[in-house]
């Protein structure tokens, strides 16, 4: 009896931390890809023609590409968090079934960034719609659907 009801105090002070450790996670992801749906919304925006700041663009790009990089190397970024803590996500469970499928596509993401970031001003429709095919595949294979 003793035993059962540590083993219940020792699995509640693991997944109180977990759950706190999930929604951490998730709001870091999030964020992350906030920062880099900003980005884009910015070069779209320019490209459009709503906005006067084409000299940003290659700024805009290298922040994609920097974001980017930045989620695949940390270790929170990678936190399976499936099923787990109380923050609501469109992340779908393939994102860590198929890690490296996701992260192959954060790579082709990262270098869709930098190429866009190098044409700066002069980026042209190429690299616009690399930037927006890295993006949509992720979207497609990673997110719930609407």
């Amino acid at each position: 009896m003793i035993r059962t009801l540590v083993a219940a105090a020792v699995a509640a002070c693991i997944a109180g931390p977990a759950l706190a450790d999930a929604d951490a996670a998730i709001k870091y992801r999030q964020n992350a890809m906030k920062a880099i749906g900003s980005q884009m919304g910015s070069i779209v925006a320019i490209l459009k023609g709503e906005i006067d700041n084409k000299a940003a663009l290659g700024e805009h790009a290298a922040l994609i590409g920097a974001a980017t990089n930045i989620t695949i190397t940390k270790p929170a970024f990678m936190t399976n968090t499936d099923g787990k803590g109380d923050l609501k996500t469109t992340a779908i469970g393939a994102v860590w079934t198929d890690w490296a499928k996701f992260e192959a596509g954060l790579m082709k993401l990262e270098k869709a960034g930098n190429a866009a970031a190098a044409a700066g001003a002069d980026i042209g429709m190429d690299e616009v719609k690399a930037l927006g095919a890295a993006c949509k595949a992720c979207h497609d294979n990673f997110r719930e659907k609407k």
